[in-house]
């Protein structure tokens, strides 16, 4: 049986640049062994398979790197719907509207707006981030980042461990070219403090950007991600909120900044991010961004063995 797929473009309003994700948005059918085999073959950073919802949920999402299932970020919604409009699964009749998407048993809340082609999505979470201060000293995430004494900012950021749906080993670094520089060094990574310590994947970030319209720049590392790879930073966006309302003190009220990955020149991603803080509830945090649809197409479904 062949299933149709879309290849769209995230967080960019220009095709070619940002994040590539492939959807299948008619999947249903379809084996985790398969998506597993899809992921491999199609070899984007992600490739979401969409299934039909259940009550109030418009659709049922699962996502999937090259290696292995991976939990829903924004970068992963925001394709999701681009392709689901697109190929008319989801009908949208008004110029905004909210729809609701899963994973699992949660449920995420997904306002989209519509004027004439262009589709604005956004994914709203309540996020519940546990923090850790205890990480590896100055010399380890040197050795495991590759980086020198003067790359890792200590005075006006910390360095954390932050869990919500992943964890992440969260650095903030001096400079964007240190942010480019940082080479994953699994060997070091094993012998520090932290080798023990359940997370995949480290985000760097610094507050040099490319554009004047973004506040901090961020990059994923990790042992399963190529040197010169950058991959999507969505689904790490609630744990490196949580981090700077741990280590710049932020007020309870809504924050908002924009946030770039990549280079200009090699298919950067451009997010907004705003966020709700209050002592007294879990935060909420909404992540969006525009989406191109450049590629449609069918696959053959792998035998499923």
């Amino acid at each position: 049986m062949d299933y149709a797929f879309h290849t769209v473009d995230v967080f960019t309003p220009t095709p070619f640049n940002g994040a590539q994700i492939t959807v299948f948005p008619q999947a249903e059918g379809l084996s985790a062994r398969q998506m597993q085999v899809i992921a491999r073959e199609v070899n984007h950073p992600e490739t979401v398979f969409v299934l039909p919802g259940k009550s109030t949920v418009s659709a049922e999402l699962k996502v999937f790197s090259p290696l292995s299932e991976r939990a829903v970020g924004s970068h992963s919604v925001v394709a999701a719907a681009r392709a689901l409009v697109h190929s008319k699964v989801l009908a949208t009749s008004k110029e905004n509207s909210t729809i609701q998407f899963s994973q699992g048993n949660k449920v995420f809340d997904v306002m989209l707006s519509q004027h004439e082609d262009r589709l604005l999505t956004q994914l709203s979470m309540s996020v519940n981030a546990q923090v850790d201060r205890y990480v590896p000293d100055a010399k380890e995430l040197q050795a495991a980042l590759g980086l020198g004494a003067h790359d890792i900012e200590t005075l006006k950021a910390k360095t954390l461990f932050v869990s919500c749906d992943s964890s992440y080993l969260i650095v903030p670094l001096r400079s964007l070219d240190a942010v480019y520089r940082a080479r994953f060094n699994l060997e070091a990574w094993s012998r520090s403090s932290a080798g023990s310590a359940p997370v995949n994947e480290l985000l760097v970030y610094c507050s040099e950007t490319e554009s004047l319209q973004t506040d901090f720049h961020l990059r994923i590392l990790g042992a399963h991600i190529a040197q010169d790879e950058s991959p999507p930073v969505g689904a790490a966006i609630p744990a490196f909120v949580a981090s700077l309302c741990e280590t710049r003190g932020l007020a309870d009220g809504t924050h908002a900044f924009w946030l770039e990955r990549g280079h200009k020149a090699q298919r950067q991603s451009v997010l907004k991010v705003e966020f709700v803080k209050k002592a007294t509830a879990a935060m909420v945090v909404r992540v969006g961004g525009d989406a191109v649809l450049v590629a449609s197409g069918t696959m053959r479904a792998p035998e499923n063995e």
